[in-house]
Formats: C-alpha cells, structure tokens, sequence
C-alpha cells in the first residue's frame, strides 16, 4: 500500500512544549480504546486515559512501568493500566484497540517494520494511530558531535526523514494524513550538551570539562523552557525552530476500513 492523500504539515497547536502528541488529531475521545506502545513513565499515558477514560501501556521497562502507574494515579478521571511487553509481538488480539501511541520508540529497535506491522494489526479498522521518532535533522547534527553516536547499548539505530516514516507507514498498511515537528528547543539543549560536553585535558594529562559553568547554566534554561505552566514565549520560539530544527517528528496515521 502506497500513501494516496496528501499528508497535511500541522502548525502549532498549543500543545504542552513536552506533550509530542495532540490528542484532538488523533481524535482521542471518550469510550474508545487506547494502546500506548513503549509507554515509558506514562506522561502521554494519562492524557490518553483522561480523554477515553481507559489506556492500556506496554513497555519493556518495568521501572518506567511503575512510574507509568504514579502518573495516572493523579488523573480526576480516566484509568491506566500497564504490563510488560514487547513492542515486535503484542499480545492483544486483531483489531483490539481504537486508538495507538508509538512515540520515540522505533529508533532504539532492530526491525521498526515487526512493530509497524503488530501496531497495524491490532489496530481497529477506521482506527488511528500516532508514531514519532527523532528527526533526521537533530540525528545527523548529534551523529557528527557524539562519537559512536548509533553504537550506544539500547540507543538510537537508525535516522529517520519525515518520508522515511510515511512510507514505512504506508507498507504496514496505514495512511498517514497529518505531520508535526516538535521539540525544537530540545535539539538545541542535545546540540549544546554535546558541545558542552566533550572533555579536554589538563596540563597533566587527566581529562577535565572546561565548561561545568556552562553545563549548569544549560540544566537551569531546559528547566525554565519545561516549567509548568509553560511560557507562551517558549512555545512561540519553539514552534519557529521547528521548521529549521525539530527534535522529533509525530506522523498521525489511519488504518482504512
């Protein structure tokens, strides 16, 4: 299957800068059936579960787990409930689930296309799906900064372009229909952790970080840029970056009928 309808670039939304997916493009609503795959600490988790009123997450990770069930504990309405799984063989049956989340998830594995095809079929007919990954732009800049950046155990494996994963998408039998770029001030503070970073060398030889100032000055201006509520300048500077450097890429998908 081939991708048929153009696929729409979606400006800001006013989106919490740290939440990747805008729940009203997938069209999360309440009654319906949500999957959250690689879940991690469960921030999208709750949202999901407080628009459906139910979410289910897998993830490998049984610590990410357990801080999954502390994020929905606080939830006024909507449950969440986790197990541990493996992303490449759900164990759900065909066409269980209204709606899915995949985020940052398919660059750490081996074959992203075992996931796509499991994400696509126990997906619901007519039903929708978000998948982001990092994008190709950020990747390529911290490949060049971080040496063996693709080499890290569990680490990211492969760049992805926006078409890379529209097309990827569309094999697995899914039509995406809407793009985000997100996270545009997250690059910047990767890019300026790896410059800051790089240790240099005493004169004795040892190796020393010339920039520990600087290192702590770049953990204060993430925390600024995350601080709830968020900053409305942030989010405006945030969505400028996104069209030259987006952090990741969220393409929303629909599995036809």
């Amino acid at each position: 299957m081939t991708a048929t309808r153009p696929v729409r670039d979606v400006p800001y939304a006013g989106l919490p800068r740290w939440q990747k997916v805008d729940m009203d493009l997938l069209d999360v609503r309440e009654g319906l059936s949500v999957l959250d795959v690689g879940c991690g600490a469960g921030y999208l988790l709750g949202k999901a579960a407080a628009r459906a009123g139910l979410a289910l997450g897998v993830d490998l990770d049984g610590d990410r787990l357990r801080e999954a069930i502390l994020h929905g504990k606080p939830l006024s309405v909507g449950f969440v409930e986790v197990a541990v799984a493996d992303g490449q063989h759900l164990p759900f049956a065909d066409a269980s689930f209204d709606r899915i989340i995949c985020t940052e998830t398919l660059e750490h594995v081996l074959d992203p296309r075992l996931i796509l095809e499991q994400l696509a079929r126990v997906l619901k007919p007519g039903g929708r799906l978000a998948v982001s990954v990092p994008h190709h732009r950020c990747e390529a800049m911290l490949c060049r900064l971080i040496k063996g950046y693709f080499e890290f155990p569990g680490g990211h494996r492969r760049i992805y372009m926006p078409t890379t994963l529209h097309r990827a998408l569309a094999r697995a039998g899914l039509q995406p229909y809407a793009t985000h770029l997100r996270d545009s001030l997250e690059a910047v503070y990767w890019i300026l952790l790896s410059l800051l970073s790089r240790p240099s060398r005493r004169p004795d030889g040892r190796p020393s970080r010339r920039f520990d100032g600087g290192l702590a000055a770049l953990e204060r201006w993430r925390a600024r840029t995350r601080a709830q509520p968020y900053s409305r300048f942030y989010h405006a500077v945030d969505e400028v970056g996104n069209r030259l450097l987006p952090k990741s890429v969220v393409v929303y998908a629909v599995k036809p009928c």
